[in-house]
């Protein structure tokens, strides 16, 4: 007598399971006809026929001159043509459109770039660390932030003093420079194969802090000038503007852009640096760190560690209860921040003392895992939401929705850059570490020029996403040309709809025509 096997399935058994299959499939498919209200009497009603007819005809006779292309094959003698205002709102909105996208796909693809990698799972997994290491960066993290964004507000805000005068900023600013090369020139070298004393590396250490606040105090300068500089001439190029037919010639964007420039700088300026001051602090502390815990053994080891762990805990939590109290505004904001980052750190410090001091973390696959989180928590929130909250910030207009378009941008293209990093070929990355290069060679030399044609295709690719994204944002109030689309549409006006979805679709179109060349040639 045979028996079968548990996973042996017989004619019966499988007949089954496909005939409950299909009436799960079944009863799926019901459940969503029902949800979905689909009623096909309503297709059949004559007045929807009526109304469908008649939607289609206008949608179909675009209002784009006046008269009407085809009057003249009826009428024999017709006025001569012209754009109608809807038309001529219709281009001047679609380039503003195009131009949305444009931005937003730039700033964001060179904003995803470097994000990219963290979320590459081929190059986290191998990023390991002791405790100790990443505690203490950890616990440097704010101290460096704090330090390089109050040194670059300073700067910015001494820079300002000096903006009411262009010609004493201009003056500064070739002094600054000047004293930047000095110093460079004639001072103690940065770089050298010596080895140091003690009083050699403070100086070093004191003319790199110096001619970092010169470099900032630059830049702020810089900005100052480009303020007042763009605002004289977009005031002279807008006295020189000319009309051609419906079109006014207008050039007073140059300036506005060296405006605008001179602003983004004093405005991120300081977030920046304190983003590379925090970068910097992070890079000492997990390089120092490791290197006190190598050099040490046993009791000692375990002491540093502890220590370490307590800080860069305390930091954490301390952060994370800082950043709630902030949004909720708590009644008691040390039960959230300071008493959490004590008990927390202490408990933390003493659990590290029964681990090997030595022992590899793997701190790469944390950044990863926090990575992907952000990404995929930013794009499934719809470039539409965004907008709402970005025109309650900045208001109505194509900056609203330029800025939602930028923040959805970073994390589609990070996710998709960090597929094809994950998605490159092993061979290269193998033969350059064979050769002893470091991780930055590796990635520049056997990561990058792989990803190149892949990515330019990504970016081509997400410019015809949103252009097409930038009509949906306008419904509300993100700029382009989607704004105008709906009120047409609920003020019942299919005509003027109808040249505003024409000129959508050639865009679309013809974007998709450049990207595809651009492609075929790279890749």
């Amino acid at each position: 007598m045979t028996t079968l096997k548990r996973d042996e399935k017989t004619p019966a058994r499988q007949a089954l399971q496909t005939f409950l299959a299909f009436v799960l499939l079944f009863l799926l498919y019901a459940i969503a006809v029902q949800v979905t209200e689909i009623d096909l009497e309503k297709m059949r009603s004559e007045n929807r026929q009526t109304q469908l007819v008649g939607v289609l005809r206008f949608l179909a006779d675009p209002d784009i001159t006046n008269p009407d292309i085809i009057d003249p094959l009826f009428v024999p003698e017709s006025e001569s043509f012209s754009l109608t205002e809807t038309t001529v709102n219709t281009l001047n909105l679609i380039m503003e459109t195009i131009f949305m996208a444009l931005l937003a796909t730039t700033i964001g693809t060179i904003l995803a770039v470097p994000v990219s990698f963290l979320a590459a799972r081929n190059l986290m997994l191998e990023v390991t660390s002791p405790l100790a290491s990443f505690m203490l960066a950890l616990a440097l993290l704010p101290v460096g932030g704090g330090l390089a964004w109050l040194g670059a507000r300073e700067m910015v805000a001494l820079a300002a003093t000096f903006s009411a005068q262009p010609a004493l900023t201009l003056g500064i600013f070739v002094a600054t420079l000047a004293l930047g090369w000095a110093v460079v020139r004639f001072g103690p070298p940065l770089v050298t194969t010596t080895r140091r004393d003690s009083r050699g590396t403070a100086v070093a250490i004191a003319e790199l802090v110096f001619l970092v606040l010169l470099a900032l105090f630059a830049l702020a300068q810089l900005a100052a000038l480009s303020q007042v500089s763009g605002l004289w001439l977009a005031d002279q190029l807008d006295a020189a503007a000319f009309n051609v037919g419906l079109f006014s010639i207008n050039f007073s964007f140059v300036g506005n852009f060296f405006k605008v420039m001179g602003d983004l700088i004093s405005l991120a300026l300081p977030a920046v640096t304190a983003l590379l001051g925090a970068m910097i602090a992070m890079l000492l502390g997990s390089r120092y760190g490791q290197e006190a815990i190598l050099r040490l053994t046993g009791t000692p080891a375990r002491l540093v560690t502890a220590v370490f762990t307590f800080l860069g805990t305390a930091v954490f939590i301390f952060g994370s209860g800082t950043i709630l109290n902030w949004l909720y505004q708590f009644d008691s904001p040390a039960n959230w921040t300071t008493i959490p980052a004590l008990a927390g750190g202490g408990i933390l410090a003493v659990g590290s003392l029964l681990l090997a001091p030595k022992r590899p973390f793997r701190i790469g696959f944390g950044l990863y895992t926090i990575a992907r989180a952000i990404f995929n928590t930013l794009r499934s929130i719809e470039p539409l939401i965004m907008a709402i909250i970005f025109v309650v910030w900045v208001g109505l207009g194509p900056f609203a929705g330029v800025m939602a378009l930028t923040l959805h941008t970073i994390a589609a293209l990070g996710k998709l850059f960090s597929e094809q990093i994950e998605g490159i070929d092993d061979g290269p990355i193998e033969a350059i570490n064979a050769t002893g290069a470091s991780r930055l060679q590796m990635i520049v030399f056997a990561v990058i020029p792989q990803i190149i044609p892949p990515y330019i295709a990504y970016t081509l690719y997400r410019w015809d996403i949103n252009v097409r994204m930038s009509t949906i944002i306008g419904f509300v109030g993100g700029g382009g040309i989607g704004f105008l689309l709906s009120q047409s549409v609920r003020l019942l006006r299919y005509r003027e709809a109808s040249v505003m979805m024409l000129a959508i679709a050639i865009v679309v179109s013809l974007l998709d025509y450049l990207s595809a060349n651009v492609r075929r040639r790279v890749i």
